[in-house]
């Protein structure tokens, strides 16, 4: 620990980075007369961005295996509490117990029609000495079902809900089969949650090289990630959790701390199942084994890359024996949370976070976006123990490295379950850096009141390596005629399902990529293999964290909160418009006419609020006192999605604007309690959520006019 301390301060000695643009122009939320004092300030920030520090972080976090629940882990935590310490910040080791696993071994062969071993980890590389890590584990899937499966094989595809119906419509018997599937198209824990419900008695999940742009012939004999990425023998790790809620698998709703009550494991709907992940080399033993019928021709997307006649069934003499043990039982690990308080508003929060915890090393997933965390933090910090006027922000800033997230988003889950009621009546905002930095390519996603506000930063941060801002490279990228770049939407996945989707807190996720090559969840997840395939100049992700950096500023320094909630009409029609085909597909009326009224109602108010508010930050007459009422409501206008009987089968998700994809786990459904209805419901159930979602919607457009009246009166 003292001796990486010692490293990290001796590397953060090095050069600082360039400064960004400096743009001129007003800043949503500012005051005219604060304008010019914002602007010095962002580019004292950006100027304090450091690649060399970003690297060093790397090194700091990357230096061994730190699965959840290992030393490794315990280790790390101390890293980054003693990092946020020596910064000067508020620091607090949030401890938690969750009922997590670890693996005990695992074996993978072909029977008949003859006996094959298979390889179910990646080999040791002697170009990257930290493959050979004792402390690195065999290739595993989480929560897997611990026993032994022999028999016959079944092709499914990806594993999707759509793809066991149509084998199923095919004929395919599935019953005391072992599935293998391919990774895409869905979280890897509905593979085996469909596999299961189908009767297989076990599942294999392998990477294919057609969902990586691979030519396998090619590659057919490569090791090393520099020829090849993903290699043959690369395994894909993860858990296989899919529960109608995210953290801690026996204590929903509730912190898992040592007072919780917790569900008993044979209460919680966990696998069953022994299920391993593979190789595409292992794969291609078993698929070019198989003599069943092949793939129909008209099966879209049904066939991948590896050179074999891909087919439905092993036939009659393909035999295969899985067998799988974990241990599963609680676990003690911790969420580091730094925070600097705000100098006028120190309930109102702006979260920065990104998880800690990895299947291996983690130099991309997460410590790619962990590492924007550490530098924002001191950065921001810094500026604040430098003293003067207006160095500290005026809001609270807490930065937040999780854990156990790869295990199924669960540190995150339990701290805000601890904090919910603060964090429904007074979080700003949440910032997940996940994964962040493969590349120079920026990227966000964000709720609709964020987004403009994501495309404004991006216009103050010059484009890593090129000439113009991170915005021009951005909006290139969205394709002629593009008149602004693409801010997604927020699905599933990650550290932010549990402020966005249950306490309320409006998110953003962003980070860059575009580098070639994966090392996602494997034991290649090193820092040679990102600076190898990423590069070594973090000047990528010295670019994101200027964003990031810019973004947590003005949200919490603004004189009005910089929410657009006009940005809502706009895409709620969009997201109708998705959801008319749905309806008509089983010929349900659809009629959301009345709801469209509202919408129209909200963006006209919401319009006038945004006119109203710049008004008066331009002239500069509202009191200062009736601007900070109007960003605490403005707080409050978020929370209008929250219904407290959750959805419809989901009760834990309270917002009624996102939730996960229930069958996916990874993509979003938006307005998710009209989704359900029309895929799932009656036509009752159709009414109902329109005319809730009216309310809603109507609910925002009058709280908008209300806002509007408190600067106009």
């Amino acid at each position: 620990m003292l001796q990486n301390r010692t490293l990290l301060v001796i590397a953060l000695s090095l050069a600082c980075a360039p400064i960004g643009l400096a743009r001129q122009g007003a800043i949503p939320g500012f005051r005219a007369d604060r304008i010019e004092a914002q602007h010095q300030r962002e580019a004292a920030l950006q100027e304090a961005v450091d690649p060399a520090r970003l690297r060093a972080w790397h090194d700091l976090l990357g230096s061994e295996p730190h699965r959840a629940g290992t030393d490794g882990d315990l280790r790390q935590i101390e890293r980054i509490a003693g990092a946020f310490q020596d910064m000067g910040l508020s620091v607090e080791t949030h401890w938690f117990e969750a009922y997590l696993c670890s693996p005990i071994s695992a074996a993978l062969r072909i029977t008949a029609p003859e006996e094959v071993e298979l390889s179910i980890t990646e080999p040791i590389l002697a170009s990257d000495p930290d493959t050979a890590s004792p402390d690195l584990d065999i290739a595993w899937n989480a929560y897997s079902g611990s026993g032994v499966a022999e028999g016959g094989v079944v092709f499914a595809n990806y594993g999707r809900l759509e793809d066991f119906e149509k084998l199923k419509s095919a004929g395919v018997e599935i019953a005391g089969k072992i599935v293998i599937a391919r990774y895409g198209g869905n979280f890897r824990g509905y593979k085996a949650k469909y596999a299961e419900q189908a009767g297989a008695i076990g599942l294999i999940i392998y990477t294919d090289p057609a969902d990586h742009g691979i030519d396998a012939g090619e590659h057919q004999h490569g090791t090393d990630p520099s020829e090849t990425s993903p290699t043959p023998d690369q395994v894909q790790r993860g858990s296989i959790l899919t529960l109608d809620y995210v953290g801690d698998p026996l204590t929903p709703n509730a912190p898992a701390d040592e007072q919780a009550k917790r569900k008993e494991p044979s209460e919680v709907a966990l696998p069953t199942i022994p299920v391993q992940p593979i190789g595409w080399r292992s794969a291609h033993e078993i698929l070019s084994r198989m003599t069943g019928d092949a793939v129909p021709a008209d099966w879209v997307r049904w066939t991948g890359g590896l050179p074999v006649t891909y087919r439905l069934t092993g036939g009659d003499e393909l035999v295969v024996r899985l067998e799988v043990h974990q241990e599963r039982k609680l676990v003690r690990t911790a969420n580091v949370v730094a925070t600097l308080a705000g100098s006028r508003f120190p309930k109102q929060e702006v979260i920065i976070g990104a998880h800690h915890d990895a299947w291996g090393y983690g130099a991309v997933d997460p410590l790619a976006g962990t590492i924007l965390v550490m530098e924002t933090a001191r950065i921001i910090a810094e500026r604040a123990k430098a003293g003067g006027e207006g160095a500290r922000p005026a809001r609270t800033i807490q930065f937040a490295a999780w854990g156990a997230e790869e295990f199924g988003i669960i540190g995150s889950t339990e701290w805000a379950e601890q904090h919910y009621t603060d964090l429904a009546e007074d979080a700003v905002a949440y910032i997940n850096l996940d994964a962040a930095v493969t590349g120079p390519n920026f990227w966000a996603a964000a709720a609709p009141s964020l987004k403009q506000m994501v495309v404004e930063s991006a216009k103050s941060v010059k484009q890593c390596n090129a000439e113009g801002s991170v915005y021009d490279a951005w909006l290139a990228r969205a394709g002629e005629g593009a008149t602004e770049p693409g801010v997604g939407s927020l699905g599933g996945g990650s550290d932010h399902v549990a402020l966005y989707c249950v306490a309320g807190v409006p998110s953003i996720a962003m980070g860059s990529g575009g580098a070639k090559g994966s090392s996602y969840h494997s034991n290649y997840d090193t820092l040679a293999w990102y600076r190898a395939h990423v590069g070594d100049d973090y000047e990528p992700a010295a670019m994101v964290t200027r964003i990031v950096a810019l973004t947590a500023d003005r949200l919490a320094n603004a004189d009005v909160l910089p929410y657009d909630a006009s940005r809502y009409a706009r895409d709620l029609r969009a997201y109708l418009d998705v959801t008319r085909p749905l309806a008509d597909a089983r010929t349900m009326t659809f009629n959301p006419t009345q709801l469209n009224e509202a919408i129209d109602e909200l963006e006209s108010s919401a319009t006038a609020l945004n006119g109203a508010i710049a008004q008066a930050l331009s002239a500069g007459a509202t009191p200062q006192v009736a601007l900070d009422r109007l960003s605490t409501e403005l707080i409050g206008l978020e929370r209008s999605w929250l219904r407290s009987r959750g959805l419809p089968e989901r009760p834990w998700y309270r917002s009624q604007y996102v939730a996960p994809d229930p069958t996916s786990g990874y993509s979003a459904w938006m307005l998710p309690g009209l989704r359900w209805a029309v895929e799932e419901g009656t036509q009752q159930d159709i009414d109902e959520h329109l005319t809730v979602l009216r309310h809603i919607v109507k609910r925002l457009a009058t709280r908008c006019a209300q806002m509007r009246a408190i600067i106009e009166n």
